[in-house]
């Protein structure tokens, strides 16, 4: 398996979107967020898009210069258009205008509509814990990628609807949670399809319900689905996410089975609490501090496996990939090296 230095990988990157049209500083904002994905150990969120946001340039999905437009806004509060841009570069954006809508009256709520895939959700809401703010991020597909199953379902009718929360604490590295309301990513089960790998049982049923491991099942034809993760709690939030981030944006909400798997639009809603408003800052963070430092307390049921509190494991991966570089799967590396091909770029051999 190669391994990539973070620089070289983030420069091969965006010099793919950048040939491909996309200006320099929206390419190098595209390819940060997915080299971060996957030194954090979020391969579903990672390089392994490349593909499919080439793909989404060449059939006009995503327009690569698009402006963040401002719908509607008062002095908490904004409604922004993502003019079908990157969702990495509209939700960044957009988790500024939340964050100065914080600094000016406490809190910043703000809905994003017409963007791309916004990826990893942590990546905002961390962004938010290092301006000082509590970020939450929710999001969903516009009423498209209706992967999942409800719960006692046999075919999908929700998107994976995606979660993140995050928090500053004394360390600078925020205590921050980042999940789909399915039991897995999609894009989890797409990176083990590319490897060759079977899932765990559990993840998916086919297209008859059955419990299955083989990747290949969710996608078919016919396709079988996602299940919610902890069955009605997963659910339940999933609904509740789609009715927030699709209803508040106006993106829309999962509402016709026959709706494309590759939808055109995230919609999005982001909060930033500005912490000091509250109380000041660095009472909040040591209390947070000593939180963590009392669930770590606790006696691991496995000697050799410490308790870790949500973030723990992203952060420590990503100190080590920034040293040693990212393992990259060779099916993965081949994906990316096809897709710089196809736009007429090299990139380093394995």
């Amino acid at each position: 398996m190669p391994t990539i230095a973070i620089e070289t990988l983030t420069n091969s990157v965006a010099e793919i979107f950048r040939t491909s049209g996309v200006p320099a500083d929206a390419a190098q904002t595209v390819a940060e967020h997915l080299v971060d994905a996957d030194a954090c150990g979020v391969s579903s969120h990672g390089i392994i898009r490349v593909p499919q946001y080439v793909q989404a340039l060449e059939q006009g999905r995503v327009i690569p210069d698009a402006k963040l437009t401002v719908i509607r806004e008062g002095l908490a509060t904004a409604v922004l258009d993502g003019g079908h841009g990157f969702g990495q570069v509209m939700t960044r954006a957009a988790m500024e205008v939340a964050i100065t809508c914080a600094a000016r009256t406490g809190v910043g709520a703000v809905t994003l509509v017409n963007c791309g895939h916004t990826g990893r959700l942590g990546s905002y809401t961390e962004q938010a814990a290092k301006s000082g703010m509590a970020g939450l991020m929710m999001s969903n597909t516009g009423g498209h990628g209706q992967w999942v199953a409800p719960f006692g379902g046999l075919v999908g009718r929700l998107a994976t609807n995606p979660f993140s929360i995050a928090v500053p604490t004394e360390s600078g590295e925020p205590l921050m949670f980042d999940f789909a309301t399915s039991i897995a990513p999609e894009g989890r089960v797409r990176s083990l399809l590319t490897a060759g790998e079977p899932l765990p049982l559990g993840w998916i049923i086919d297209h008859q319900g059955r419990p299955s491991t083989n990747p290949a099942d969710l996608y078919g034809p016919p396709r079988g689905a996602l299940l919610p993760f902890g069955g009605h709690k997963g659910f339940g939030l999933s609904m509740l996410i789609d009715a927030l981030a699709g209803g508040l944006s106006g993106a829309g909400c999962c509402t016709s089975a026959d709706r494309p798997m590759d939808g055109k639009t995230d919609g999005a809603f982001l909060l930033a609490v500005n912490v000091a408003a509250f109380c000041p800052l660095s009472e909040f963070q040591s209390m947070v501090t000593r939180l963590i430092n009392h669930v770590r307390s606790s006696p691991s049921a496995n000697p050799e496996v410490p308790v870790v509190v949500p973030g723990e494991l992203e952060a420590r991966t990503r100190l080590e990939r920034v040293k040693h570089g990212i393992p990259v799967h060779p099916a993965t590396w081949d994906l990316v090296v096809q897709s710089a091909a196809r736009v007429g770029v090299e990139v380093p051999q394995k």
